[in-house]
């Protein structure tokens, strides 16, 4: 009689617990735990892999991804043997290369290190380097925008280096 009622309060306070832990994380944090799911997971740009991340993205960004997948279906009605836009898969990681190194293939590693962090801002670096013996190869960094939500940092941008960034090129005129 007393165990499902103790289940429940053990399992709300679970939830409620990991709730809190997240408003705590610090940006980098967020970023870290983002790229080590993204990395891990799908690069196809479709509705399930978008949804998958959604708990890290701005209200704003996951709106205009699925704008986007509503342009591009559009696009593809009209379309139908063109790339689409994101046809390379999610905008956030360079295209996955490989460095030979004697028998093994070295992939890109990830580092993240804060950039600033003001009020309810914040921005992060993620360098996508490869490791020895391959170091000397050219290194990606991209800035990653955050904003401060009621569930914690949410990614709001990216910033490709260069003067484009995710925002920009969801909300482009032309497909």
């Amino acid at each position: 009689m007393y165990w499902p009622r103790f289940i429940l309060l053990a399992t709300l306070f679970a939830i409620l617990s990991m709730g809190a832990a997240a408003q705590k994380a610090t940006p980098v944090a967020v970023v870290k735990a983002f790229y080590a799911y993204d990395r891990a997971h799908s690069q196809t740009f479709n509705r399930r892999n978008i949804d998958a991340r959604k708990a890290w993205f701005s209200a704003e960004l996951y709106s205009l991804f699925r704008n986007e997948l509503r342009r591009e279906t559009a696009y593809l009605k009209r379309n139908p043997s063109d790339k689409p836009y994101f046809g390379d898969g999610l905008p956030f990681q360079p295209i996955d290369e490989t460095c030979k190194a004697g028998r093994r293939e070295l992939h890109k590693s990830v580092a993240v290190k804060p950039a600033f962090q003001k009020g309810d801002r914040a921005a992060v670096t993620a360098t996508f380097a490869f490791p020895k013996p391959c170091k000397d190869r050219d290194a990606t960094t991209y800035t990653i925008g955050l904003v401060k939500g009621n569930a914690g940092w949410l990614i709001d941008d990216v910033n490709y280096g260069d003067e484009r960034s995710l925002k920009v090129d969801l909300k482009r005129k032309e497909y």
